[in-house]
């Protein structure tokens, strides 16, 4: 009888098993956006024959390490510690478009569930580079929003309103990503959208007028939040500045907080999923991280997602399987203008902004 071993041993076992060798995907995520459905990815590779292990980084305390800026995503790309990242949009293209470089373009054709994606979303510029190649997919989005605290029977805002003697210690704003705040109070102050995202096509009466709505919002403000806010510190106020994570947040914990529909314009963003270049070396791994991608961006995880995060849905069937309340709350594609996405600044831009910041913190003594 003639002896198997080796490669022919691995080659049987593999057809007798009807499966995929086992593919572990090293994900950096901002917190929730995929561990959140981990274990029913899992199941969901499994029901395609593959075998697929979704596995995130940890620091040496042994907690989840998350995305916090950037960096971190093109740290761990140049270092060849993660196959799939979640960039927000304004990073693809930022700093001479070096996240671009470390990324794989996406094949639209491995991906079923594109097609029910927003066109104007699966068309953006943002993850595109210049010769018209792909290097991300949407995942959630949102804007900068202004909610309001209807269980106290607030009234929807206006963006104005926050400028006003009668909003003083009602509110609260995002000082880690300041630049926000600078974003509105330029909309504020007339700066158009397409202008917004460099500081040279401010006129000098608009920098004067930006610095000045920041300093009235600074000093009314009841003080500042850092990821999201968080139910806890909104239970006592009126207003609070948002990604839409907080609202959803503070609804399921009984409090009856709501997007305001103000008559001011905002700024969008949009998280989004991409490839590591070097998972394009493994066909294995990357047909594992199509299998990922699509399974995110389908109707029923993006329903998932709303409920679960509160976030703008990217694909257009989403709102048909949520409840009729919950799909009345969720934009069209019309919330996706691409004027009004954030962009990736330039160190003058950003250093103008970080100044007007740091002036109007210091003024209020907070």
């Amino acid at each position: 009888m003639l002896k198997v071993t080796g490669i022919f041993s691995a080659v049987i076992a593999l057809l007798l098993s009807g499966t995929a060798s086992a593919v572990e995907l090293r994900v950096l995520e901002w917190e929730g956006y995929i561990s959140t459905f981990k274990t029913d990815f899992e199941q969901y590779a499994k029901s395609k024959g593959k075998d697929v292990t979704l596995v995130f980084p940890k620091r040496p305390d042994g907690t989840t390490r998350y995305i916090t800026s950037a960096d971190d995503i093109f740290t761990d790309l140049r270092n060849g510690a993660t196959d799939i990242v979640t960039p927000t949009n304004n990073y693809y293209r930022g700093e001479n478009a070096k996240l671009i470089q470390l990324l794989q373009p996406v094949d639209a054709a491995k991906l079923g569930n594109l097609g029910s994606v927003y066109p104007r979303l699966r068309d953006a510029a943002f993850f595109r580079n210049d010769d018209g190649s792909v290097y991300g997919v949407p995942l959630l989005g949102g804007s900068y929003a202004l909610a309001y605290n209807a269980g106290k029977g607030v009234k929807s805002p206006n963006w104005a309103d926050l400028l006003t003697p009668a909003a003083k210690g009602k509110f609260m704003v995002t000082s880690d990503q300041f630049e926000a705040n600078v974003y509105q109070m330029a909309l504020l102050s007339g700066v158009k959208p397409a202008d917004i995202y460099d500081i040279d096509r401010y006129s000098e009466a608009q920098r004067t007028q930006v610095a000045a709505h920041l300093k009235t919002l600074v000093a009314n403000s009841a003080g500042f939040w850092g990821g999201m806010p968080y139910p806890k510190d909104m239970k006592g106020l009126d207003y609070v500045t948002d990604y839409w994570f907080g609202v959803a947040a503070a609804n399921k914990e009984g409090q009856n907080w709501r997007i305001a529909k103000s008559a001011e314009k905002v700024t969008v963003w949009m998280d989004t999923l991409a490839i590591s270049r070097a998972v394009g070396k493994d066909p294995a791994k990357l047909d594992a991280a199509y299998l990922l991608l699509d399974y995110m961006i389908s109707p029923d995880v993006q329903a998932r997602i709303h409920k679960e995060f509160g976030s703008v849905a990217i694909n257009a069937q989403a709102a048909k399987l949520l409840p009729p309340e919950m799909a009345a709350g969720l934009p069209g594609e019309d919330f996706f203008a691409e004027e009004y996405f954030w962009q990736p600044l330039t160190p003058r831009t950003r250093n103008a902004f970080k100044i007007m910041w740091d002036n109007a913190v210091k003024a209020a003594g907070k």
